[in-house]
Order: structure tokens, then sequence, then C-alpha cells
């Protein structure tokens, strides 16, 4: 059973998460750009931006090098490249962040079932990168990173359509490998 990694909620975590946030949304509505999957609102790129600040400071407290991050002060265009690039035992990957929001992201239940958006995954031409799933309170006061999967093996999930704006991959907790292993030799050897 995989043990989520609590990450510390601070003044600026929130105030990092919160500019990054805040620039995307703007950016995005200055330019007329419209979000792909979901509402593309603040508090919708709030929990994205959330997850991946948490994803960030795992990596620095972790002694993961981070060649590149999705945070950038200009959001007017499209990056393909907008997701994490880190360096582990001499390889390069991207590193796509998902965040959730669940009653308690440091015990989530067992039977949990987190979600990739179907057609997202497939617009992807490489799946030669990794998930990780993040995950918030309600009361944002307490961030979790849950797990990592490869995307080559989402493929195999049952694709879930019920209560669904649109189908997404169904990915069973029990799938997910537990983020104190992301940087052991074991996993990638």
């Amino acid at each position: 059973m995989i043990q989520p990694v609590s990450v510390p909620i601070d003044e600026k975590f929130i105030t990092d998460a919160c500019y990054y946030a805040f620039k995307t949304v703007t950016c995005s509505f200055d330019n007329a750009m419209k979000p792909r999957f979901g509402n593309g609102g603040l508090f919708k790129h709030l929990l994205g931006k959330l997850g991946e600040t948490a994803f960030f400071r795992f990596c620095l407290e972790n002694q993961i090098a981070v060649k590149h991050t999705p945070f950038r002060n200009d959001y007017s265009e499209l990056d393909e490249n907008d997701d994490f690039i880190i360096s582990l035992l001499g390889h390069d990957f991207r590193v796509e962040v998902k965040t959730a929001t669940l009653n308690s992201p440091l015990n989530p239940d067992g039977k949990l079932v987190l979600f990739y958006n179907r057609d997202q995954y497939k617009a992807q031409q490489d799946h030669s990168y990794l998930v990780v799933f993040a995950a918030v309170n309600k009361e944002v006061t307490q961030i979790a990173l849950i797990g990592w999967i490869h995307a080559e093996d989402i493929r195999s999930c049952k694709i879930w359509t019920k209560n669904m704006k649109a189908p997404a991959y169904a990915i069973p907790l029990a799938k997910l490998r537990d983020m104190r292993k992301l940087a052991d030799a074991e996993v990638w050897g």
C-alpha cells in the first residue's frame, strides 16, 4: 500500500500557486483561449498549481534535479512542453501533475479511483512520461502527493463515463507507485 507524502503549506507555497494560477487564467482569457478540459476558472487552475508546487517542493527536498517547470510569467501562448522535466539516474523524464480534491489527502480510501481525461491522453503523441497524482482537501489546508504511474500503464485502465463531463481513464489507487520510490534505482533497474 502506498503512503501519500504530505507537503507542508505555508504562505510562500500559497502565494506562488496563486500567482501562477492567476497568470494562467488572465493570459488565457486576454488571448481568447478556451480551456480544452474543465471550466478553466481561477479555482481549477489554483488546484492544479497547488499540485505542481507540491511536486516541485518534493523534488527539491529529495534532491531530484528539475530541468524545466510549468511555471512561467506569460501564458499567452500554448507551450507543448509545459510539464516538469526531471532527471533521474541520468535520464530525463517528463512529469505531468494531476490534482484532485479529497476529504483526506493523507489517508485516501483504498478504493480510491483517480481520473485522467481520455481525450487529453489520446492527444499525446508519446506516452513515455510520468503522471503524479496530488490531492488537496476542500479547505486547502492539506496537500499530499498520492503516487505516480508511467503514462503507458494508464492505457490498461478502464474508461469511466458515469457522472463524468468527458470519458476518463479510471486509475485505481493500487496501480500507483509510492512517491518515495520515484528516485529509487530498483524501480528503474
